[in-house]
């Protein structure tokens, strides 16, 4: 336990997984189609939400508190885009009764999203990357330049 409380990743897992269960149990809309992830970085608190704003679990991240002045976004994104992927990968978002296209969004304290860390529309998961889209890009832009040439 000791090692879940000085571990960012873990203890966000965990509160993740349970956010999950009680989405799972207790969901009271028809579809859930956004799952909001909110972090306030001076209190270092993880909030999980519904798509109705409905809080649905928290924790703190005391290191954070700490190094409030220090912990830019990409670095928050890169935790919660490597829990989510964790989570995707082990299935658990197969428990709950989604509406697709269902994404799990980053977002500021007023629910606008920030980064998309998830997306699954269908029955296949498309995984936001920024290497993927500069990827997209720059191919974009060279199909362009070869179109625009004959």
């Amino acid at each position: 336990m000791e090692e879940i409380r000085k571990n960012p990743t873990s203890l966000i897992k965990a509160t993740f997984q349970q956010a999950i269960d009680t989405l799972a149990a207790d969901y009271q809309g028809s579809s859930l189609t956004d799952i909001f992830i909110v972090v306030d970085k001076e209190s270092g608190e993880v909030a999980f939400y519904d798509d109705e704003e409905n809080k649905v679990g928290e924790i703190v991240v005391f290191d954070w508190v700490n190094k409030v002045d220090e912990l830019e976004d990409e670095e928050v994104i890169s935790i919660l885009r490597d829990v989510t992927t964790q989570l995707d990968d082990e299935d658990m978002f197969s428990s709950l009764d989604l509406y697709k296209p269902f994404s799990v969004n980053y977002s500021d304290d007023s629910f606008s999203v920030i980064e998309e860390l998830l997306l699954i529309n269908e029955d296949s998961i498309v995984k936001i990357d920024n290497d993927l889209m500069e990827k997209f890009d720059r191919e974009f832009d060279e199909f362009l330049d070869k179109l625009l040439k004959e």
